[in-house]
């Protein structure tokens, strides 16, 4: 064999290597939730809340915050990573028209990378059990449902997948999740009040609306001192790329209850915060864009360049044995058998 074959063939073998590599190496090393993640979301809308200030003072006319101004800034990084777990921190904050922070919370997950499903936390992370869902979809997402956390209620819930939609040019499968049940978030139950004077909830109740008002006969049962509970619930729309799994837009619909014991279990009293929001239009379009080059970049590193790779290896290939096969046809021209020496001449 030639040394031009030699060196055609080991760059062909070089170039299959490569391209194995880079499908079966680089490609799932790029495709997963990066180590260096560190996004935030904003959405805006309105909420009425509970006004502490005014509970302080009795001004119980005043005892709500109504339709206020909101911004929701959902921040989501990357702490952490062992192998295929990533640790994510999870923080939400709440901020009125003038920048007042009116309510935060802070959770930590432990997710598998590309799944983005609960995962046993390593060791120290302190990350919270879970199960399912609970920061974003599957890197590659289908048109089915899936299971999804509420940290608001600590419950799973299914993420229902409900139809297909255009966001800035790209697909987006569309999810639906309601839950409701006994509100768990840490940071929330700490913004109510554990008790409450009797009188100081009624002067509350009268400034509901009249579908909304308790019975007064019931609340004239009560105790001087109220003990309450709270429940909530919540339902959230999900905008994800059917590409990237990546969240392009979302909305959430959030009501709080304050409860007070029944004879039969817990009875609402009046709703003590509810919150409306969705992405911005700017947010959708930069994640849009983000979705398109990231979906661009994973093409290549699956598609592009492994088969580009094989294929020039299969052009040398074929170039070595096309050189090959006409190196030996030229030695066999060279190499035939010699012409006979004419015989000798006689007298």
């Amino acid at each position: 064999m030639r040394r031009s074959t030699w060196v055609l063939s080991g760059s062909a073998a070089v170039l299959v290597a490569a391209s194995v590599v880079t499908r079966l190496v680089v490609y799932p090393s790029v495709h997963q939730l990066p180590g260096d993640t560190d996004t935030t979301f904003e959405y805006t809308g309105t909420a009425t809340l509970l006004n502490a200030a005014a509970l302080e003072t009795g001004d119980l006319a005043n005892a709500f915050l109504s339709d206020v101004p909101i911004t929701l800034d959902r921040h989501v990084k990357v702490v952490e990573t062992d192998g295929s777990t990533a640790v994510v921190t999870d923080d939400v904050t709440v901020t009125g028209q003038d920048g007042t922070e009116l309510s935060t919370t802070s959770h930590r997950w432990a997710v598998d990378r590309v799944d983005l499903v609960n995962v046993d936390p390593p060791e120290g992370s302190e990350a919270e059990e879970h199960q399912g869902l609970v920061i974003s979809w599957p890197l590659d997402p289908e048109e089915k449902d899936y299971t999804f956390w509420d940290p608001t209620t600590a419950t799973e819930a299914p993420a229902v997948y409900d139809r297909t939609e255009d966001v800035e040019g790209r697909t987006a499968y569309v999810y639906v999740i309601e839950t409701a049940g006994e509100l768990a978030d840490p940071a929330m139950v700490e913004r109510f009040p554990a008790a409450l004077p009797r009188d100081v909830l009624a002067g509350i109740a009268q400034g509901l609306p009249p579908e909304q008002q308790p019975d007064p006969a019931m609340l004239g049962q009560l105790p001087e001192e109220v003990p309450l509970s709270y429940a909530a619930s919540t339902a959230r729309v999900a905008w994800i790329d059917s590409e990237t799994g990546a969240v392009l837009n979302g909305s959430l619909e959030q009501n709080v209850v304050a409860q007070i014991p029944g004879p039969d279990g817990p009875i609402d009293l009046a709703p003590v915060s509810t919150l409306s929001v969705e992405g911005t239009p700017e947010g959708a379009k930069e994640r849009a864009d983000d979705a398109d080059s990231n979906s661009q970049m994973l093409w290549l590193v699956r598609m592009a360049i492994p088969l580009g790779l094989a294929a020039v290896a299969a052009v040398l290939v074929i170039l070595a044995v096309w050189r090959e096969l006409r190196g030996r046809g030229r030695d066999g021209e060279d190499g035939g058998p010699a012409a006979a020496d004419p015989p000798p001449a006689t007298a």
